[in-house]
């Protein structure tokens, strides 16, 4: 599963509550983001799952990549709007 940069700069932002970040700090929570999310399959109809290790956490999920990190009691539907 790929994730994109916009989902580790939410990560850093909302769950680690990291407010200047620097390139280090993507770096490494792009490598934990990866080994975190490694094993885990979304379903077909489920864009959506809780983060392994956060479970207060969902990440949002678009054509097999991590596009977002949300807090769980946030709709996810609200991001898919057609």
């Amino acid at each position: 599963m790929k994730i994109t940069y916009h989902a580790v700069e939410r990560f850093l932002q909302r769950v680690m509550n990291i407010k200047h970040i620097r390139k280090q700090d993507i770096q490494k929570a792009y490598i934990f983001l990866e080994k975190e999310t490694k094993n885990i399959v979304v379903n077909g109809y489920k864009n959506y799952f809780a983060l392994p290790s956060f479970k207060n956490y969902k990440a949002v999920v678009i054509d097999g990549s991590i596009v977002t990190i949300l807090p769980r009691q946030y709709k996810a539907n609200r991001c898919f709007k057609n």
